[in-house]
């Protein structure tokens, strides 16, 4: 049985999905955290607890700062 999987779209952290995780991506959580929709909620929630707020960009700079 063979079965094909799809590319990974995307990554934790990647919130501006432009395939790496960097300040960008901390400008994008921000923005979503302030109303902007255009960032899906799954992808914003770093730290997944199941809420975009002020943790997820915590995480996400220490995250940054650790690689």
């Amino acid at each position: 049985v063979w079965r094909e999987f799809g590319k990974i779209v995307a990554y934790l952290g990647d919130v501006n999905g432009d395939g790496e995780v960097n300040v960008g991506d901390v400008t994008a959580l921000i923005n979503a955290i302030l109303g902007d929709t255009t960032y899906e909620q799954k992808v914003c929630d770093i730290n997944c607890d199941g809420e975009v707020n002020v943790t997820d960009v915590t995480t996400l700079i220490n995250t940054i700062l650790e690689s």
